[in-house]
């Protein structure tokens, strides 16, 4: 037995742990950051083609910015004091929430996924990721679960799904872009 886990004992664990947790880290923050910049020129594209609303990042800054004094619940996020910096905390946390699925998207389907993007996984993590703003966001910002106590839930369930589904096309060509970097060099 001892034969077979020769070659590994010259290796840290640590060390091999800490170095995959880097190039995750490093891999999630790039796909992440250019998946959420792909999304966001998917959704001002739809704004002034098809005159859809944009989403309102100081209303989901406000409701993060009111997690640090314990509150997670709204009855409405709109109708709750504006806090400083909440446009700013909102675009932060939208960028935030695209590195956190990217990061899954890497630990689930390993980082070899970047070598050969594969366009099912991404658009799988897009779809799976619907849960966090139905069963999460919309309902803690007074919204109630996919945003059933809007004027127009089936618009706000829709939108939901179209910008994770474009999320999960926007991963894969990530991926495809990260790839021909990396090849490239």
């Amino acid at each position: 037995m001892f034969v077979y886990l020769y070659p590994f004992l010259w290796y840290n664990p640590v060390e091999i742990k800490m170095k995959y947790l880097v190039k995750l880290s490093f891999y999630s923050i790039i796909l992440g950051t250019l998946a959420t910049a792909m999304l966001d020129t998917w959704n001002w594209s739809r704004h002034y083609l098809f005159d859809t609303p944009l989403t309102k990042y100081e209303f989901i800054g406000r409701w993060m910015l009111y997690m640090f004094d314990g509150q997670f619940y709204h009855t409405s996020i709109k109708a709750s004091p504006a806090l400083p910096y909440e446009l700013l905390a909102g675009w932060l946390g939208h960028y935030f929430i695209g590195i956190v699925f990217a990061a899954l998207l890497l630990l689930v389907f390993g980082l070899k996924w970047l070598e050969k993007p594969m366009f099912k996984p991404a658009i799988i993590i897009g779809m799976v990721t619907v849960v966090i703003p139905y069963l999460i966001m919309q309902p803690g910002m007074g919204m109630g679960i996919a945003g059933y106590l809007t004027p127009n839930p089936m618009f706000v369930i829709t939108k939901v799904i179209v910008s994770h589904v474009a999320f999960g096309v926007a991963l894969y060509i990530g991926g495809i872009l990260i790839k021909s970097v990396k090849t490239n060099r």
